[in-house]
């Protein structure tokens, strides 16, 4: 059974915050930042810890009011014993993240930092590829951003200015961003083993689809990529096929095999496959997490929030109800294997159905 405070995690999730006046100055201190990057569907918006290193990304109106309603029935408040959060009655102390220093400044070449890189909790997120050169209906990507590659330099050195963060330092790396057309694999493989070479003493870990001749698993562990996230996201076949279909042209047993030798070469715990609740039955989703569970791969569930740029603007986010049956359905999978639900990283457990058991086996980065 879940505690409150993870149902509340749920709750969030699924209906979004109000922020009161008091929060949002304390903040934003008095306006002079804002209170989300808001860089992704989601990421969109507040990252907050919560008492038992419960972490999630509560998404608020400003960026999400295409279902987050007026009111939402949780508050954010602040008052001199600090932020808390006011749900159904109850009041939850709670630790809201703010966003980096870097968040309005620019490089030597007059840039923002945050066209290159974006820190949520303790990871910076770099992505070499602007836009995307695959289209699913679901993620914001192809429908908010001109494709384009960003310069090597910029991005190892929006890497550092993440780390040297004094409001959210940056722990560790994720390169990430669109899937790069096929006259960009080369500049990709350029990137992971220029930005694995920079930074050897932080975990590095690649997010892609697996294109052909992309990702080698042996040369990415060799090279110091220390993990990676093969996203299946759509098991259902029909519903991956309508939104999602260049993913899903590459076959669900090449990602499997491909998921299967990579656990081989780095090892439990390394690997990983995002899915997507809410776009399918959840009997597709729980049918994912055992065929993942099987390879070795730690399935990550990630609830689908639509975002208002993607034609699926309107597409109802998953309940609280669907979201606490396919965590605790999928919790009693993996324990019959030698994996866990991810992100094993706990802070980055902000924006899926993820919670530490107090183990070595979930940690800070």
């Amino acid at each position: 059974m879940l505690t409150s405070i993870q149902r509340l995690k749920l709750r969030l999730m699924t209906n979004g915050l109000a922020v009161t006046g008091r929060a949002v100055d304390e903040l934003s201190r008095k306006g002079s930042r804002p209170m989300t990057l808001a860089d992704y569907a989601t990421t969109s918006g507040i990252s907050l810890k919560l008492a038992g290193d419960v972490w999630v990304n509560a998404p608020i109106q400003e960026h999400n009011p295409n279902f987050i309603t007026a009111p939402p029935p949780h508050l954010l408040d602040f008052a001199d014993a600090g932020f808390s959060i006011r749900s159904g009655g109850e009041e939850f102390p709670a630790w809201p993240l703010p966003v980096p220093d870097y968040h309005d400044q620019l490089n030597s070449s007059e840039e923002k930092y945050t066209s290159y890189a974006i820190t949520h909790t303790d990871r910076v997120r770099i992505s070499p590829i602007e836009g995307c050169g695959m289209v699913c209906k679901f993620c914001d990507l192809p429908y908010e951003f001109r494709y384009r590659r960003k310069r090597i330099d910029g991005l190892i050195d929006s890497v550092q200015k993440a780390l040297d963060d004094k409001a959210l330092p940056a722990r560790h790396v994720l390169i990430s961003g669109g899937t790069p057309k096929s006259d960009d694999i080369d500049y990709m493989r350029t990137v992971y083993g220029s930005v694995a070479e920079a930074f050897p003493t932080h975990t590095v870990d690649i997010m892609m689809v697996p294109l052909p001749g992309l990702l080698d698993p042996q040369t990415l562990h060799s090279g110091g990529i220390r993990g990676l996230s093969v996203n299946i996201e759509i098991y259902n076949r029909a519903i991956a096929h309508r939104l999602m279909r260049q993913k899903y042209d590459l076959g669900i047993e090449y990602y499997l095999d491909f998921i299967e030798r990579a656990v081989a070469i780095f090892g439990p715990g390394k690997v990983r496959s995002l899915l997507v609740v809410g776009l399918e039955p959840p009997e597709d989703t729980l049918q994912a997490v055992r065929e993942l569970a099987e390879r070795g791969c730690d399935p990550v569930l990630s609830p689908f929030r639509p975002d208002p740029s993607t034609p699926m603007r309107h597409h109802p986010a998953p309940s609280a109800e669907l979201l606490e049956r396919v965590y605790l359905e999928s919790l009693e999978i993996v324990s019959r294997y030698s994996v866990k639900l991810g992100p094993r990283c706990i802070p980055c457990q902000h924006n899926t159905l993820t919670f530490p058991d107090g183990s070595s086996d979930y940690y800070y980065s």
